[in-house]
């Protein structure tokens, strides 16, 4: 844990470039994605099963925050601050948090962290802008841009309720980034790291249990149908090179088709014989610390390396898509266009291999 923690404060955001790639999701989810119902599979109301859930025992304290009362939750992997009263909303919270570690626990085996992990639910936005101007520091101005969700600053999720579906879904996407920013010693690029995030969006419902169905978001999807219907897809190497504090200034059709495709891209290398191994041994290496080795001779620094900057990632996103995926981008942007026509085809959509 002293390592984790070790690695933690070596990772804060010394620039503006590293900061943007650091808010990369977690402005867009709360701008169009997780304020919205994203998953297209709906909560199929199971009033048996949540009345359950709402009488199990729960591991909690008092806590108070800004004068306003709330509980701090204990979980296996986590601890919640939260000013949510609602007794079955805090236990769904605690489900979603605990599905989202499994997940990544099982896609990432070797990636294992010591608890407990620390986020902050607050029950309206004015209490969490309160949290972000005393937490966040120098960041809180570009935090309080969100319109609705959250944000991760190192290591620590923070985030408001926008209805409890939305809200979930956002939890699940922080909760990657929480996840990833202790288990890899080597960071990943900011098109896998958000890519990979936004897997987490589309929760289904069996009775309390939450399902991840990462191709049933429907928000990602829409976005990506109407990307390629109007000739507004990114290059793969835009996205490579690119991150969301580059993105968020462009108009809102750009910034949906981003986020999409790094969705899509992520299903696509996920579900390909072709390019499944390549995207495994790029976590592997990260998760080992031998994945910045990579960049040797780019002309990127070990201190632009060490401390995550802007430059790192537009060097480092290309390098690493090329080494790991395919050498020829061109070529591998033919072969996923084609597969994302296909995924777009119809709804619900089919993953085809």
């Amino acid at each position: 844990m002293v390592q984790q923690l070790i690695r933690a404060f070596r990772r804060v955001c010394t620039t503006t470039g590293l900061l943007a790639v650091a808010l990369a999701g977690m402005l867009i989810v709360g701008t169009f994605s997780a304020c919205q119902t994203s998953s297209g599979v709906g909560y199929v109301y199971d009033s048996r099963a949540l009345a359950q859930l709402a009488s199990e025992p729960i591991n909690q304290r008092p806590w108070d925050f800004a004068e306003n009362n709330g509980v701090v939750i204990s979980t296996e992997n986590y601890r919640i601050y939260t000013t949510l009263r609602d007794p079955l909303y805090q236990r769904l919270l605690g489900r979603v948090l605990e599905a989202a570690h499994a997940r990544a626990v099982a896609n990432n085996p070797n990636g294992l962290i010591k608890g407990p992990l620390d986020c902050y639910v607050f029950g309206n936005r004015s209490q969490w802008e309160f949290y972000t101007n005393l937490r966040a520091g120098s960041n809180a101005p570009i935090y309080l841009q969100i319109s609705a969700g959250g944000y991760c600053q190192e290591g620590v999720f923070a985030g408001y309720d926008i209805g409890r579906e939305q809200t979930l879904s956002v939890v699940a996407h922080e909760a990657w980034h929480q996840y990833s920013w202790f288990a890899f010693k080597d960071r990943l690029p900011s098109w896998l790291e958000e890519g990979l995030a936004t897997q987490n969006e589309a929760i289904d419902w069996e009775g309390a249990t939450p399902r991840f169905k990462p191709e049933m978001n429907y928000r990602r999807w829409l976005a990506l149908k109407q990307a390629i219907r109007e000739n507004r897809m990114w290059k793969l190497s835009e996205l490579a090179s690119t991150h969301a504090g580059r993105v968020i200034k462009l108009n809102q059709k750009h910034v949906d088709a981003y986020y999409s495709q790094l969705w899509s891209f992520v299903l696509f290398l996920q579900h390909s014989p072709k390019y499944s191994k390549g995207l495994q041994e790029l976590l592997a290496d990260a998760d080992s610390g031998t994945l910045a080795k990579s960049l040797a001779g780019t002309g990127v620094s070990p201190r632009e390396v060490e401390n995550f900057t802007e430059r790192w990632n537009t060097v480092a996103g290309p390098v690493y898509m090329k080494k790991y995926i395919a050498p020829d981008l061109n070529a591998l942007q033919r072969e996923y266009e084609a597969w994302a026509r296909e995924l777009t085809s119809a709804w619900p959509p089919k993953l085809s291999r």
